[in-house]
């Protein structure tokens, strides 16, 4: 005779609430990961940011001999100007370059708004005594690669001179633009206050042009009510005591 099969017990079912814990357990390591690698990797990209921002403020003033240029770095708001050292730098909105002879040659800031696919950050240089945009340079852009990156924007010669005498003059109460940034359709450029966008990348020159305009229109009346104190470079005074000294 053939023996009776005997059944193999059948195995336990995890109760639902034990698999809700587990769950939530894994979920709240996978959280806490993620939160820690954060906080890890977050001062060390916008240190990287700010040391990449500073080695640029000097490309966006033309003409500035690098190696014996100066810079100070300043918080600027309707609250007033605030003198920034190299430890409290990284908050800083406005960047002066003075050259070898301590005398201002311009100033730099940022310009930030939405692209295509997301924000497109640049710096550009300000000449206060011409009132107007004297280069630029592409920070950060994620735009449609071959038509709004930073390598094919800072390549197109054409739209970049719209950025090598821009003008941003101020009203005659200094409060307020005259005319503020305006991008315009490819070809259109009539006026010295409009930026020439790049044909197939309208969205991306109108980010840039958006940037500027917002950033120019907030700041630039700012600097005219302390531009006598940005012009003053302490260095210069330092190095003219220590000579008189000697």
């Amino acid at each position: 005779m053939t023996p009776p099969e005997v059944e193999k017990p059948v195995p336990s079912t995890p109760s639902s609430v034990a698999m809700i814990s587990t769950l939530g357990l894994i979920s709240m390591i996978a959280g806490l990961s993620v939160v820690l690698a954060f906080q890890f990797t977050d001062p060390i990209i916008k240190e990287k940011e700010h040391l990449a921002l500073e080695q640029a403020v000097f490309r966006v003033i033309p003409g500035i001999d690098e190696e014996r240029a100066t810079r100070r770095s300043f918080a600027l708001s309707a609250d007033g100007l605030v003198p920034l050292h190299e430890k409290s730098a990284a908050n800083a909105n406005l960047f002066a370059v003075y050259d070898a002879s301590g005398k201002l040659a311009g100033i730099a800031m940022e310009g930030a708004a939405q692209g295509y696919q997301d924000v497109v950050h640049t710096l550009y240089g300000y000449d206060p005594d011409c009132e107007c945009i004297v280069g630029l340079t592409i920070m950060k852009s994620t735009d449609t690669p071959g038509m709004g990156d930073k390598k094919t924007v800072e390549g197109n010669a054409k739209f970049m001179a719209n950025f090598s005498h821009l003008s941003v003059e101020l009203a005659a109460d200094k409060r307020s633009l005259l005319h503020s940034i305006e991008t315009v359709k490819h070809g259109t450029k009539t006026q010295a206050w409009e930026v020439d966008a790049i044909s197939g990348a309208t969205i991306t020159s109108r980010a840039i042009g958006k940037g500027l305009s917002k950033s120019t229109d907030e700041l630039l009346p700012l600097i005219s009510r302390h531009l006598q104190e940005i012009s003053k470079n302490p260095e210069i005074k330092q190095k003219t005591e220590t000579e008189v000294t000697q």
